[in-house]
């Protein structure tokens, strides 16, 4: 028997270790896997790939995928991020990880599904999909807060035309604000004169070595030039950045060689790629901190809008270029947030968040009064279904509030009918009272909260919320709903490396059904 539970533990930690690490099932049938068990556990017989691929992997996924439902089940609101991809074997696939506030205060995130999606990617058909996808998750619409997902025409058109929010990546809509001042005809010239010096070495072992020479005669790091990727501005920035460092020995190299002389760059360049770094560096790391998907992301949004305005504020020593780029940059973004819906999460997350409340809020005038009203109507619709049965009831009885006050004096057969409409209709008007009342202190609860100090920004909020939730009941149902909302679709984006690592040429044979299980236990496997 302990033999027996020993064998099934090891084969649970085997089938942990392909679906954690996304390792090929072929892993269990290596010569050299084969030696490490038989020394580890000589005993052991180590399971064949169809029990682990058909069994072993399966199982563990009905499982996990049960604790996530559970937690699901908990959530008051939700929060999505989804994004479309193409696999290494060219099948369409559609991401999408959920974000939600545990009745604890803990912000989780959890990939919920890598669905193939045959159809045309439609902006009806990518809704139906995640309507879908939301049903079989077993996910009330009405716990639905908002969708996040990039630029495209299709996204868009698709989550504008659902009840709840759609809101734009901030990495996608800083990528593209700045791939347009990339686009300045100056710095395009001087970016792709760089991109074809870094590629001629990254293709020739010699130049390389002949690099390295330089650098260590000039002194300069031993760095290798980096190649970027078109569609992301943060590898350009990279390659610049290392080809500015680098330009006095990558010049000293092609000299060196009279066929390569043609291609060191002017002087120029060299003055316009080191103008563009100085704009670009400052903003280098925006997106990475906005990606965080167990810290609170989307109150931090409005923070850093404003810090990259007075970032991107033109100075009287910028050159022209630098001048340029700035000013594309700040005119792309703000285009991008002027959303109103959009803007309305922005401000209210800010406000909701106890280290920023009003300190980067411009339209205080008009955000309080608009929180004001969404606990008005928390308080409306609690009140709402309590009072409409009492309505209903005198409705039924064709009593008007006259003929109630008349009750007193009807005849003793009568009397006891009376006396029950008198205590409804005294009822009905605490309750009316009652509602009045709870307006005012939901009112008053914002003021209160507003006017405390803030708390500093290395703070958790989320920590602070569950030690204030009993001192701000109302506000902490509104801070629940939207503080779940992530700036970014990165966790969606970050489905597409997991897919790429597990379904490789080696493994090319997976079958969506077979891939969304891996991606799905390697994200939520603890």
């Amino acid at each position: 028997m302990a033999r027996a539970c020993q064998d099934e533990a090891i084969t649970k930690s085997l089938a942990y270790f392909i679906a954690k690490d996304m390792m090929p099932f072929r892993t269990v049938e290596r010569p050299g896997f084969k030696t490490l068990m038989n020394t580890v556990a000589p005993k052991y017989k180590i399971p064949r790939r169809q029990q682990l691929s058909e069994k072993e992997i399966p199982n563990m996924y009905l499982k996990v995928k049960a604790d996530v439902v559970s937690s699901l089940a908990e959530a008051q609101h939700v929060a999505f991020t989804t994004d479309l991809w193409t696999s290494n074997t060219g099948h369409p696939y559609m991401s999408l990880t959920a974000h939600f506030i545990t009745p604890a205060w803990e912000m989780k995130a959890a990939c919920l599904e890598t669905a193939f999606l045959p159809e045309d990617h439609t902006a009806e058909n990518i809704k139906q999909a995640f309507n879908n996808l939301i049903a079989e998750w077993g996910i009330d619409q009405t716990a639905e807060v908002c969708v996040m997902t990039d630029n495209a025409t299709n996204m868009k058109a698709a989550f504008k035309s659902l009840p709840s929010n759609w809101i734009s990546c901030f990495g996608h809509n800083l990528n593209l604000a700045l791939g347009k001042a990339l686009k300045i005809n100056q710095l395009e010239a001087a970016v792709k004169a760089c991109r074809s010096v870094v590629q001629g070495f990254n293709h020739s072992w010699k130049r390389r070595r002949e690099l390295a020479k330089k650098q260590a005669e000039l002194n300069l790091p031993q760095h290798t030039l980096i190649q970027d990727v078109v569609t992301r501005w943060g590898s350009t920035y990279d390659m610049m950045s290392r080809f500015v460092e680098q330009h006095t020995a990558v010049a000293a190299t092609l000299m060196g060689d009279r066929n390569t002389r043609h291609l060191v760059l002017k002087g120029s360049y060299i003055s316009t790629l080191e103008d563009a770094c100085k704009v670009l560096k400052p903003l280098r790391t925006f997106t990475d901190s906005l990606a965080a998907e167990t810290r609170i992301t989307i109150s931090s949004l409005r923070p850093v809008l404003h810090l990259m305005a007075s970032i991107l504020a033109e100075e009287d020593d910028d050159s022209s270029l630098m001048k340029s780029m700035k000013c594309v940059i700040r005119q792309n973004l703000e285009e991008r947030y002027e959303d109103p819906d959009m803007a309305k999460v922005m401000n209210n997350a800010c406000v909701l968040d106890p280290r920023f409340k009003l300190t980067f809020t411009e339209e205080e005038a008009n955000v309080i009064p608009a929180i004001k009203s969404q606990l008005e109507q928390q308080v409306a619709t609690s009140e709402g279904s309590s009072c409409s049965l009492s309505h209903q009831e005198s409705s039924a009885r064709g009593e008007s509030e006259e003929e109630n006050t008349e009750v007193c004096s009807s005849e003793p057969s009568e009397g006891l009918a009376g006396i029950l409409k008198m205590i409804s209709k005294k009822t009905q008007q605490r309750k009316g009272q009652s509602a009045e009342t709870e307006r005012q202190t939901a009112v008053l609860e914002v003021s209160a909260y507003t006017s405390m100090p803030t708390i500093p920004v290395e703070k958790d909020p989320l920590q602070w919320w569950k030690a204030n939730e009993d001192e701000f009941p109302r506000l902490a149902k509104l801070a629940r709903k939207v503080l779940c909302v992530p700036a970014t679709s990165v966790s969606s984006e970050r489905l597409f490396s997991s897919s790429g690592n597990i379904q490789t040429v080696f493994r090319s044979s997976l079958t969506p059904d077979k891939l969304n299980m891996l991606v799905f236990l390697h994200k939520n496997l603890p």
